[in-house]
């Protein structure tokens, strides 16, 4: 009976068939998690298809590892929840690798690195992001994030407005209800490609080891060694042969592969 109730508890927690331990699993299979509001990396077209760099540079790594990949879309805040509750085997979802996610995700290697960015509206002339020079503004960024975390070491005791979606701090910054933004670089400008009278960049923030981490990885749950080992092989390949290269030049106009 003790057996019967494990075994549907596994079943339950859709972990059976993985398996025993230490046993590697054949893979051919990847269900692969993304929040798709972060354009140009990964968002919703008008037919409800995920596109975008990271779904392109992802369906290159699978056919690399042979493995058919799947995408599902998973709000950010619930993304590596869902992770650990096997709702999907990966994140490719311009997740940066930092010391705290580590503890609880297993990553792959780098496979991109973009700076964050302070930005503001075109009509704020001031060009000083200090805590003093921006003492009473209102601040926003994504929930969950390197960005917010970067606020909340530097810009404390700040009324600071978080949104599930990235381009969410951005539309309100145009529309008046925020002072300052923080984000992606290339995110922030396809969103001013299609609202040009919205906003200007100010400056680059400095990659903090701690906070930014060295650049966006895949993460998986941590007994999954197996997967990360294949995707490990396939994004040293994708960069070797090319293939990262020519995925990188179809959206943007700068080098985005991690510095060396």
């Amino acid at each position: 009976m003790r057996t019967s109730i494990v075994a549907a508890t596994l079943v339950g927690l859709g972990i059976m068939g993985l398996g025993a331990p230490g046993q590697a699993k054949e893979w051919t299979a990847v269900r692969i998690g993304m929040d798709a509001t972060f354009a140009p990396f990964e968002s919703v077209d008008p037919q409800g298809k995920i596109v975008g760099f990271e779904v392109d540079y992802a369906n290159a790594l699978c056919a690399k590892m042979n493995v058919k990949c799947t995408f599902q879309n998973q709000d950010w805040d619930g993304i590596v929840p869902a992770l650990l509750g096997n709702k999907y085997d990966a994140v490719i979802s311009s997740m940066n690798l930092t010391p705290v996610r580590a503890k609880r995700v297993l990553f792959s290697a780098v496979y991109y690195a973009t700076p964050p960015v302070w930005v503001t509206t075109k009509d704020n002339a001031n060009n000083d992001t200090s805590p003093a020079a921006l003492k009473g503004k209102l601040l926003g960024t994504q929930s969950s994030t390197t960005y917010a975390n970067y606020f909340e070491a530097n810009y404390k005791g700040f009324e600071i407005k978080l949104y599930p979606g990235g381009d969410e701090p951005l539309a309100d910054l145009a529309n008046g209800r925020l002072d300052y933004v923080v984000l992606d670089r290339l995110v922030t400008e396809k969103f001013m490609e299609k609202n040009p009278a919205c906003c200007r960049v100010i400056s680059e923030i400095p990659r903090d080891s701690e906070i930014f981490g060295p650049g966006v990885a895949v993460a998986m749950r941590p007994d999954d060694t197996d997967l990360k080992a294949k995707f490990d092989a396939a994004i040293k390949e994708a960069a070797a042969d090319g293939t990262f290269d020519k995925l990188q030049k179809q959206y943007f106009k700068v080098d985005i592969s991690p510095k060396k």
